[in-house]
């Protein structure tokens, strides 16, 4: 998958839990990792969420010095702050896991070899002699 998606949504995550105001903080990560993301490379869960964020991060008119960025944070409330700023870190653990998922093969029971339960049932009854308790035991260390 995107490995500079992945460093961005990182990096905007690690200021987003850094020291200092929220505001600042959702400013700096906006401005600098997330502003230029495509929302089709986004987690599907997050897309339409991140579109409001674009929205609302360019609302307000930028005053001279100041960047349009920066003047919309000033007027969000500070639950909308939070709100965005925990869809930054929703983001890349939607994205993480997408990654995690796409590296693991699933295995197919067809191919596994298994113990079947029955057997592993009976280890723990007191008729199991001691040969067959450690042939079972191998047999599920093996599976």
């Amino acid at each position: 998958m995107n490995s500079a998606l992945t460093r961005k949504l990182e990096a905007a995550v690690t200021i987003l839990t850094g020291h200092g105001a929220l505001k600042d903080r959702l400013a700096l990560a906006y401005s600098k990792y997330l502003e230029h993301l495509e929302q089709q490379e986004l987690p599907e869960a997050t897309q339409r969420e991140f579109a409001e964020l674009s929205l609302a991060m360019h609302r307000a008119r930028a005053l001279p010095g100041d960047t349009i960025v920066r003047a919309s944070i000033r007027k969000l409330s500070n639950e909308e702050a939070e709100r965005y700023a925990s869809l930054a870190v929703r983001m890349y653990g939607l994205h993480m896991a997408d990654l995690a998922t796409a590296r693991i093969p699933i295995r197919s029971a067809s191919i596994r070899s298994s113990t079947p339960l029955a057997a592993l049932l009976a280890l723990d009854s007191p008729a199991t002699s001691a040969g067959a308790h450690a042939k079972l035991s191998n047999r599920a260390q093996r599976a």
